[in-house]
């Protein structure tokens, strides 16, 4: 198991507006102009023989030349407009398959906009039992029955590993070599320093159910009896607690806690399961159940299954001795049963 802590073608079709001019014939027919008559021959002497008659030739016809007939040019025809638009480069083919997205959660018409401050309040089946068996390497959680969460540690321990002020999402996955999923888990050790009234210490590491746009927001776990994982490592007094509004600080996401003057919040429902052996065990943890208390220190909540926040594994200076006391454990294939 593997501990992680996500042209138109523009189609001219030219319509071979030919533009032709129109014609126009002329014509001419010319009118003929006869010549004129000769004039009368002069009369012979009166004596003598009378002179032979003399007649002026006619004049020759004159006719002016007909017209040469006069046509129009015919105008140029319109150049043809291209058959077909150039057409357009290929589009490269999306994937074949689009990855798989998260189930849609019941969050109506919330979008993720900066500063919102809205959660919704997603809800599991009774068939949706995986949380996260941590196999795919990754800090993510399944998204099944709506969940959506991500592993993170947390804790007083400067040196804890991965260091939290380093951690930016999903524990130390290292490959594991038994349990029920063979690859990876959520591991994390360091040493923790006894606690006072005044100093508290401990370090974990968990996840939220519902992280809706980087918010801690309820999820609807009234499906289910309780939570099941397995663990293995090198601790004592390792604690798995269930976050709730009722004892989250009011100032962080989905919390409604208010601190008292003897009361602090972030008393949380859980179960210590004691030592943790150097060999995979399971865990059972049952909503409800004797077992299942709040420590008593802190503001006393009422827990409810349908409004949860999220699940932390962690260990305390109060079970140190009067040295520094080293932890090292890891977290595999957490379900609900």
């Amino acid at each position: 198991m593997t501990t992680n802590h996500l042209s138109t073608a523009a189609f001219i079709l030219g319509a071979f507006s030919v533009a032709f001019a129109a014609c126009s014939t002329s014509t001419e027919t010319p009118t003929p102009t006869p010549g004129g008559a000769g004039a009368p021959g002069a009369a012979g002497a009166h004596v003598g023989g009378a002179g032979a008659p003399v007649t002026g030739g006619a004049g020759a016809p004159v006719t002016g030349g007909a017209g040469a007939p006069v046509t129009g040019g015919a105008g140029a025809p319109g150049g043809a407009g291209a058959p077909t638009g150039s057409g357009g480069a290929t589009g490269t083919a999306g994937a074949a398959t689009g990855g798989a997205g998260a189930p849609a959660m019941s969050c109506g018409t919330l979008t993720p906009v900066a500063g919102d401050a809205t959660c919704c309040v997603a809800a599991g089946t009774a068939t949706d039992l995986a949380i996260d068996d941590l196999e795919d390497g990754d800090n993510v959680i399944k998204p099944l029955g709506n969940r959506q969460g991500y592993w993170y540690t947390y804790g007083t321990d400067p040196k804890q590993v991965p260091l939290p002020a380093m951690y930016t999402g999903g524990g130390k996955f290292l490959p594991t070599a038994g349990g029920k999923s063979p690859m990876f888990s959520a591991l994390t050790s360091g040493s923790l320093d006894p606690a006072t009234d005044t100093k508290p210490t401990y370090a974990g590491m968990g996840f939220d159910f519902n992280n809706h746009f980087k918010k801690s927001c309820a999820y609807n776990a009234s499906a289910y009896k309780g939570i099941t994982f397995y663990a293995k490592g090198s601790a004592t007094g390792v604690r798995v607690a269930i976050g709730i509004p009722g004892t989250t600080p009011m100032g962080s996401d989905g919390g409604k806690c208010v601190a008292t003057a003897t009361m602090s919040c972030s008393d949380n429902w859980g179960q210590r399961f004691g030592e943790i052996p150097d060999a995979w065990m399971q865990v059972t943890v049952t909503f409800g159940s004797a077992d299942f208390t709040q420590n008593g220190w802190g503001v006393v909540a009422p827990f409810d299954p349908a409004n949860i926040l999220n699940v932390q594994f962690q260990v305390d200076g109060t079970t140190t001795a009067a040295a520094a006391a080293p932890y090292d454990f890891a977290i595999d294939d957490v379900a609900f049963f």
